[in-house]
């Protein structure tokens, strides 16, 4: 609790300024002894440690009585009564919380996480204690210390150390007999501030910890040590017009009246709603509080407070009687409470002298028109030095408990309850039992808790390697092989639309699948260009219409341009206030990014068809979009078909140099998503039957594109390893090839065999930087390489042969058909082409398909992997 700010300068405080020059023998002494301890208690178990603070609770418990009798007789105020209940909270409701509780080795797991926590103690603690709790506040730090293995000095308030003292050696001695080491707990017998502030800088103190006035706390956040600071209250108390007042009453006494409201949380300004502010004064009134006219108001203000506005040491915790004759008026000996009327100006308020802290059973009042006006006189209430510690709302409307909470800054917000005792803990709330209310940064510290023993911990996460699921997830259909438009007539729609380009519009593609549908009313948008923007795919969704018109089935029609645009269209469709923007902001796990995409049961179906053997986007949860001279990827399941149409006669028109690209992307994918980070058994297997595939028919489709067999295994494999990459992803030759395709107009699948090779070595290399990948072990990027090269039947005795083999393979089927070696070969120009290399890296390294890749490229390495293809 808080201790005062007086004129007498009673404050457990240190001035500004630094350490005493040279060394002080006597209290480095106790600092010594004090680490000596420390190193003594860590060696305690938990059983140990469990037994001496049970002896320490015990004898504060057989002495409560005695410590709160020399507490009144050395302090001279308060209510012998309520230090004892102090006391008997500080050990027995202490204990009740503590009994329980590990502070020793592992004291708490997360199994589902993996991880364990152990605990360390700090230390050797330094000790602040107030004047206005000094031993409830003793014995409540004592044992936590002891809980927690902490050797703690302390430097009690100068007018409070005798009875200080003797609750700290009464502990000491019980601890001692139980196991704990000498000098566990010490006291600091002359609490000058010079001594404080030599030890507040002494580089063998910890922790401090601070229960105590502004000054202290200030000194304390000044010692440049790691500290808890316990500053001043000013409770705000609400009592809204459902409040029931008569428990508001009585609960306001009972706590205002608390050891003569020398605890801090006590309550300071009642703010009562107009409604029932009479009958608030008159249950005070009648259940004992004596109400004060403006002019007793004024005097009494006038003798409790200096002219600086802080609280006169004789005016601390006297009772009304004594009060009540300072400022020239009397109170009955019945008197439990003097209640000042205060004005509801916000303005004239801030300037009254009881709108600050009163240490004595003096209680504000304030007549409020309104819930807002309530909330801003408690906020000014808070900002008169009690900003962080505690307040108090009665009301039966939970909204208005809800705006209370929401603007008052107090870390202790009691809905109908005792703000002096319930803010301890234990009796009015099931909150942490203390007597260390931390305030937060609002007043200067680093916690708004109930400082208790996990404060004095220092806590270890010993957490294991987490190896997160996996997934391998599809369409829920796919139809493969010649004759698969038929499964198209499966579908039950009344209205359709048909996304497709306007070349497939013209070589009769869009209708001979119009002619496999059994709907009636079915319509075509043609508008897809090869690499959509978002434009087009805007065009598309004002082409879906809207309400009745909406289709129920979309069937995209065409290569990946054209299945990525119709993806698009749904989810743009589904949700309209999504943008492009907020689906395309980077990330570094798909799992925990930013972007948000709909959680939906799609109203619209979506069937993929497509017309060239490559892409996957029949089976994927990406589509690829171009804006402003970037191609943006959008990526998540919610965007894959429901159905695919693996028709490979629908490809056997398709020019020699697009199945060339096409397939070429196709073993991209495979061969990407092999070595990627979120590889499986899974998709491995499908990436191995992608390649086997590709290498033996893609030179054949190349060369005689009505070979239907080599058709029909491309069009296979394209959906395989779109199966594969769908669940692993792809990698850093992706990147390259989106830069390098947006900037220069090239198509997909060449770029990506410009870089293949390249990628595939590089990833073959050791890495200088690896990629953080939990389900990730070893790097095995080289070693799947030669795996690969042994099923494919390629041979190769070690690893390094077999790998050698898949490379020669690779860039063998490269050139039969026809790709790319240098970007001459693309018609770029070498010098314009470098002069872009620093763009394109950044446009590489901003791209999502990195994030996969097993090896973590670095933006150097983009650059010569460009560097490499110039030629």
């Amino acid at each position: 609790m808080s201790a005062p700010t007086t004129t007498a300068g009673t404050a457990a405080a240190a001035p500004d300024g630094a350490v005493p020059d040279g060394g002080d023998e006597r209290l480095d002494g106790f600092v010594t002894r004090a680490r000596e301890a420390a190193d003594a208690m860590r060696r305690l178990d938990q059983d140990a440690v469990d037994r001496i603070v049970w002896a320490m609770v015990v004898a504060g418990l057989e002495h409560a009585i005695d410590l709160a009798e020399l507490a009144m007789e050395e302090t001279g105020f308060g209510v012998l009564e309520d230090k004892v209940l102090k006391n008997y909270i500080a050990t027995e409701f202490l204990y009740d919380y503590l009994r329980d509780k590990r502070s020793v080795g592992v004291i708490d797991t997360d199994d589902e996480r993996g991880i364990e926590y152990v605990a360390e103690p700090i230390g050797v603690v330094l000790a602040l204690l107030p004047i206005t709790n000094p031993t409830s506040t003793a014995l409540f730090k004592s044992i936590v210390a002891a809980k927690t293995r902490n050797a703690i000095i302390f430097r009690p308030s100068a007018r409070a150390a005798r009875c200080a003292g003797r609750a700290i050696d009464l502990l000491q001695e019980a601890g001692r007999l139980a196991g704990l080491p000498p000098d566990a707990l010490q006291v600091v017998p002359d609490p000058t501030l010079d001594a404080s502030q030599y030890l507040f800088h002494h580089p063998g103190v910890d922790l401090i910890w601070t229960t105590g006035g502004p000054k202290a706390v200030k000194a304390t956040n000044e010692a440049g040590k790691p500290c808890i600071g316990v500053g001043p209250g000013n409770a705000p108390v609400y009592l809204h017009r459902s409040a029931d007042v008569a428990t508001a009453v009585v609960d306001i006494l009972i706590s205002k009246t608390f050891d003569a409201s020398v605890i801090c949380p006590a309550e300071q300004t009642l703010v009562v709603d107009d409604p029932i502010y009479e009958a608030v004064l008159e249950e005070l009134a009648r259940m004992g509080a004596r109400i004060l006219d403006p002019g007793e108001a004024e005097r009494l203000a006038g003798c409790v407070f200096d002219e600086d506005g802080r609280a006169r040491m004789e005016a601390l915790g006297r009772s009304c009687v004594d009060l009540a004759g300072l400022a020239g008026f009397t109170a009955g000996d019945g008197t439990k409470v003097l209640v000042a009327p205060l004005p509801a100006g916000l303005d004239e308020l801030g300037r009254h002298p009881f709108v600050a802290e009163k240490l004595m059973p003096v209680l504000g009042v304030v007549r409020s028109p309104s819930v807002e006006h309530a909330l801003d006189v408690c906020e000014l209430v808070t900002e008169h030095g009690g900003l962080g510690h505690t307040s108090a709302v009665y009301a039966a409307d939970e909204e208005v408990i809800g705006r209370f909470a929401e603007r008052i800054r107090t870390g202790r917000i009691l809905v109908n309850a005792p703000t002096a005792v319930g803010a301890l803990g234990g009796v009015y709330t099931a909150m942490t039992p203390t007597f260390s209310l931390g305030c937060g940064t609002w007043g200067g510290s680093t916690t708004t808790d109930n400082v208790n023993y996990r404060n004095l911990l220092n806590v270890k996460a010993v957490a294991r390697r987490q190896t997160p699921p996996q997934w391998f997830r599809v369409p829920s259909d796919t139809y493969f092989n010649a004759g698969a438009l038929d499964s198209l007539r499966t579908l039950r729609a009344e209205r359709v639309l048909i996304v497709s380009d306007a070349g497939s519009e013209e070589r009769g593609v869009v209708e001979q699948v119009r002619s496999h549908l059994s709907a009636r009313n079915v319509r075509a948008f043609t508008g897809v260009e090869p690499e959509p923007t978002e434009a087009q795919v805007r065009a598309g969704v004002r082409a879906l219409g809207d309400g009745e018109a909406l289709p129920e089935l979309i069937v995209a029609v065409g290569g990946g341009s054209v299945l990525d645009a119709a993806k698009a269209m749904r989810l743009f469709a589904e949700s309209p206030g999504l943008t492009l923007r907020e689906l395309t902001l980077p990330f570094l796990d798909a799992r925990k990014r930013v972007a948000h995409y709909p959680e939906i049961d799609h109203r619209i179906k979506l069937a993929a068809v497509p017309t060239t053997a490559g892409t996957g986007s029949e089976v994927s949860p990406a589509a690829v979009l171009t804006h402003e001279g970037r191609k943006l990827t959008l990526v998540d399941y919610s965007l894959v078909p429901d159905m695919a149409v693996i028709e490979p006669r629908l490809t056997v028109s398709l020019p020699a140099a697009m199945t060339a690209d096409t397939g070429v992307d196709a073993l991209t994918h495979a061969l990407e998503a092999l070595v990627s980070i979120f590889a499986s058994p899974y998709t491995d297997a499908f990436c191995l039957q992608a390649c086997n595939l590709i290498l033996e028919a893609l030179p054949r489709a190349v060369r005689d594109g009505a070979d239907l067999d080599a058709r029909t295994a491309m069009a296979n494999a394209a959906t395989i390893a779109g199966l594969a990459f769908s669940n692993a992803f792809v990698g850093v030759n992706h990147a390259l090839a989106h830069a390098l395709g947006a900037r220069f107009g090239i198509a997909h699948g060449r770029a990506n065999g410009l870089f293949l090779g390249h990628v595939l070595r590089y990833n073959a290399g050791l890495p200088r930087k690896f990629m953080p990948a939990p389900g990730y072990g070893a790097y095995v990027a080289p070693q799947k390489y030669a795996q690969a090269a042994w099923v494919l039947g390629l041979g190769g005795r070690t690893e390094d042969t077999a790998r050698g083999r898949l490379l020669e393979r690779v860039d063998e089927v490269l050139a039969e058909v026809g790709m790319p070696r240098t970007v001459a070969d693309l018609g770029i120009d070498r010098e314009a082409y470098l002069a872009a290399v620093p763009d394109l890296v950044r446009d590489a390294f901003r791209d999502p398909s990195l994030r996969t890749n097993p090896r973590m490229p670095l933006i150097a390495e983009l650059g010569e992997l460009f560097v490499a293809v110039a030629g």
